[in-house]
């Protein structure tokens, strides 16, 4: 008898120093969950604004607005002036990237790899980077160097671009039909956030067997690109603080931010663009890109945890002791 309460201690011991063990483990991740700052969800990709296809520099009319060419048209890309990435290459890794995908395929929901748009296709999937004149790719561009107030890497240096690099088989890999052009900044390898922003304008492609040497002709779609150049504004930001708010209100071109924090460090972001269109979204205080801490169902399963971890160690202490024998 006294052998089978020894062995029943034992194992309740045991038992109890596991549960002891695990509960403590689960508290700590519990813990870790309420308070490690989660990373906050990039908010999907701006449309910046529409390319522009314009005579390539160099011409009588560079600069003027190009409503059509053949393959073997050398013409220039171009975002609005000031046009920049969020951040730049040189601080912040992002870079310039270009497209060619159907109209069906909407830039927004791009991503990209080492070669341009994913999954790379011809024809009915055409999926391609831009081309320079020598033929090459326009992918991975690096930006200019933001600026020391804080500003994003500016467009630069993009090259003429033309389609000579499809050769003979032209009419095979863009097949006839509209397409989506442009150019995008992103940040880090393909993933749902990867793209930042970016500048498009479409161009409408038919056969011409007279075309060399592609047999292509091209044509920029009405209302796609602007008749002129737009012209941004550099960024004016002002801030005013009354009564524990403070709001800020920086004015980029046609667009307008303001965003307002009050008195603990909660903070409204509203955004006004050139159409009257206003959007308002809640914020966090801190600008490192991170979160607030989650709150709310993390303390109930910390709570249950940290008792459970009370109970079975105090079991694990009291069944760990001598009998006491009394005599």
């Amino acid at each position: 008898m006294i052998t089978l309460t020894s062995t029943r201690r034992r194992v309740a011991r045991d038992l109890a120093r596991a549960g002891t063990v695990v509960s403590a483990a689960l508290f700590v991740v519990s813990l870790a969950q309420a308070t490690w700052p989660i990373a906050a969800v990039s908010a999907a990709a701006i449309n910046a604004g529409a390319a522009q296809v314009l005579v390539a520099p160099g011409a009588p009319t560079a600069g003027q607005p190009l409503a059509r060419g053949g393959s073997a048209t050398v013409f220039a890309l171009t975002p609005p002036v000031g046009a920049l990435c969020t951040g730049d290459s040189t601080t912040g890794g992002y870079r310039v990237q270009s497209y060619m995908v159907p109209a069906s395929v909407d830039p927004a929901s791009l991503t990209f790899g080492p070669q341009g748009p994913l999954p790379a296709g011809f024809g009915a999937n055409l999926r391609l980077p831009l081309y320079s004149l020598n033929g090459s790719q326009i992918v991975n561009k690096n930006t200019a160097v933001a600026s020391t107030d804080g500003g994003g890497g500016l467009l630069t240096g993009m090259p003429t671009i033309s389609f000579t690099a499809f050769g003979a088989d032209g009419p095979q890999l863009i097949p006839a039909g509209t397409y989506n052009i442009g150019f995008a900044c992103t940040l880090g390898l393909a993933s749902a956030t990867q793209l930042d922003k970016y500048w498009n304008t479409q161009l409408t492609f038919s056969a011409d067997p007279t075309d060399k040497p592609s047999g292509i002709k091209w044509t920029a779609v009405v209302g796609s690109t602007p008749a002129t150049t737009t012209t941004t504004a550099p960024a004016v930001t002002t801030t005013t603080v009354a009564s524990g708010v403070t709001t800020t209100t920086v004015k980029s071109g046609t667009t307008t931010t303001t965003t307002t924090t009050v008195a603990g460090g909660a903070t409204t972001t509203t955004v006004k663009n050139s159409a009257g269109v206003t959007t308002t979204s809640p914020g966090s205080s801190s600008s490192s890109g991170l979160s607030t801490p989650a709150t709310g169902a993390a303390p109930i399963p910390m709570a249950i945890w940290a008792l459970l971890f009370l109970v079975f160690g105090r079991m694990a202490i009291l069944l760990g002791r001598p009998v006491r024998v009394i005599r």
